[in-house]
């Protein structure tokens, strides 16, 4: 693989990780721009990615012009699903927690021992 394409391969990335939507329509957006870069290379003469931002723009441009013609439900579903998957993480991470505080307390529970002398003296009177 050339160093243009690893180039435009991180462009692509880049333009995925600014795109808030659904998963199936980001897929769909960046197999899209994946063909129209393609097909620019293959009728342009491109020496450096600099010529792909040239034409296409900034991966945060791409993305703004996306979410502009994007319906706004769309939107929120995409970013209330990241949220619920933000949540269900910290809920697995702090019910690890509790569990492993729990745990440590009862190894600790575990190891404390109480001793009792049984040789008590009774009487204590002296010869």
């Amino acid at each position: 693989m050339t160093q243009i394409n690893k180039d435009i391969e991180k462009y692509i990335s880049d333009v995925g990780t600014h795109l808030f939507c659904l998963k199936k329509n980001k897929k769909a957006v960046l197999a899209d721009m994946r063909e129209a870069i393609c097909e620019f290379t293959e009728n342009n003469e491109v020496n450096s990615i600099d010529d792909i931002y040239k034409r296409f723009g900034t991966p945060e441009e791409i993305a703004k012009a996306y979410i502009a013609d994007t319906e706004p439900k769309n939107i929120k579903k995409a970013v209330n699903i990241r949220k619920l998957i933000v949540i269900a993480v910290v809920i697995a991470l702090v019910m690890l927690a509790v569990s492993f505080a729990i745990a440590i307390f009862d190894s600790h529970k575990q190891n404390i021992s109480y001793y009792y002398n049984s040789d008590i003296v009774t009487d204590a009177s002296i010869p």
